[in-house]
């Protein structure tokens, strides 16, 4: 097969192997992994490659495995899919979105692989981010490169080979001596891969971990005797784990306030907070438990973007109205700093910002923005407001309503005078702004 598609670039390499991507006359990409020309007179460099060749040829339509779908035992390569991404570079792109549900169903997709590895009696020995790939959409496991049919008696185990498995998510065992690596190895590495999956950091120490923290040390321990004896009962684990955390948050999401939420210990869940900002619990004041913690977790253009794509442009509405109506609230209360009337500007500016599609979400940022800058009279949001209007900045398709709610206010303020309505593109917001200050 590999005579009929056409090379195209490097996607990855190794210390043993190239990976490369290829492409056949239709545009289907593949890629393509070959021994490197150095490695082909290493007699331990190919009996591995070989043997990867016939792991994958043993796991051959197995689900969650990379799949096999062609290979040359002389020439010393093999095709599998082309993958978008693998795990590592997912993790790291996506580490603020995703949801702990998100991160917990990727898991269990490795973990089944790896069991279904372990149960025809092949190791794996090398359980990494980057060797889990995403192939349209799903999770693959791939590089058995350090496998072992651990079901033959054999000391095949690769013990001269320089690799003995990436450092961060290798068992001690199996970093001492590479042959010494048992089923407990694998489940080990799938400890030290669960804490990069939910905390998106290196598992160079993982002495930090809140959530899940019990099973990643049951399945990470230094030590094998603490550490679960095969993946089932990893999976086992962590299923009775979900269970409890789903039940914990069910009995406290109803009742938790938003500066509790952001306060806990826990990664921060995107549909979670959704639920406890719409919820709007006050114990104690509305600034405090609801109107500071939002603005201070959403500091940045980047986090907001996040958070609003992730939920998506409806419920992005309905954040953006609970917001401004707790604000209102809020206008009417004592017991706040009014110092913080910039800071509601500011953030309401972010939010106009960071997501621009929404024209209808745009339209009560600037209606509230507009409401600080005249009838709270606040000096720095007038020059928020004015800034955004002189520079064309607000959609066609809400200027209307945004001139109408000028006109509906009736309230002007001195730095207004000195706006340049020529400059104004839309004629509405022209007749608005003469309205009010004249």
């Amino acid at each position: 097969m590999l005579n009929d598609l056409q090379y195209e670039a490097v996607i990855g390499e190794g210390a043993f192997a190239i990976v490369s991507r290829y492409v056949d006359k239709d545009g289907r990409k593949y890629a393509v992994k070959k021994l490197k020309r150095e490695s082909k007179k290493n007699e331990s460099d190919v009996k591995r490659f070989i043997r990867e060749i016939e792991l994958l040829s043993a796991l051959k339509d197995e689900p969650n495995i990379v799949q096999l779908i062609d290979f040359n035992k002389e020439e010393l390569w093999y095709i599998m899919p082309y993958a978008e991404q693998n795990l590592y570079t997912y993790i790291s792109k996506n580490n603020q979105v995703l949801n702990i549900d998100n991160r917990i169903n990727i898991f269990e997709v490795i973990i089944d692989g790896i069991s279904i590895a372990h149960s025809r009696s092949i190791l794996h020995r090398d359980i990494t981010p980057n060797n889990i790939l995403r192939i349209n959409g799903e999770w693959y496991i791939c590089d058995f490169g350090l496998g072992k049919d651990y079901s033959k008696y054999t000391q095949g185990g690769y013990s001269s080979v320089q690799g003995y498995g990436s450092y961060n998510y290798a068992a001690p065992e199996q970093v001492d001596r590479l042959k010494d690596a048992t089923i407990q190895s694998d489940v080990y590495s799938l400890g030290k891969i669960f804490y990069f999956i939910l905390t998106g950091k290196e598992p160079r120490d993982i002495s930090d971990a809140t959530t899940y923290k019990f099973v990643v040390k049951g399945a990470a321990s230094e030590k094998i005797e603490d550490r679960y004896e095969t993946v089932s009962v990893l999976k086992k684990e962590l299923l009775k784990h979900k269970k409890l955390y789903t039940q914990i948050n069910s009995a406290n999401i109803d009742k938790i306030t938003v500066r509790e939420y952001l306060t806990k210990e826990n990664s921060i869940d995107f549909n979670e907070l959704y639920e406890v900002i719409m919820k709007s619990n006050i114990y104690d004041h509305i600034y405090y438990d609801f109107i500071e913690p939002t603005i201070n977790y959403f500091e940045t253009i980047n986090k907001t973007s996040n958070f609003l794509t992730f939920i998506g442009e409806d419920k992005s509405l309905e954040f953006i109205k609970i917001f401004v109506s707790n604000l209102q609230k809020c206008y009417s209360q004592v017991g706040w700093p009014f110092s913080s009337l910039n800071s509601f500007g500011y953030f309401l500016n972010r939010f106009y910002k960071a997501l621009p599609q929404s024209t209808a979400c745009q339209l009560e940022c600037l209606k509230e923005i507009w409401e600080l800058a005249a009838y709270h009279d606040q000096w720095a949001i007038q020059d928020l407001i004015i800034g955004i209007i002189s520079n064309n900045q607000i959609p066609e398709e809400i200027a209307e309503d945004f001139a109408f709610h000028i006109v509906q206010l009736d309230k002007s303020f001195i730095k207004l005078n000195k706006l340049n309505l020529d400059k104004i593109s839309s004629e509405l917001i022209v007749r608005a702004i003469q309205s009010v200050r004249g």
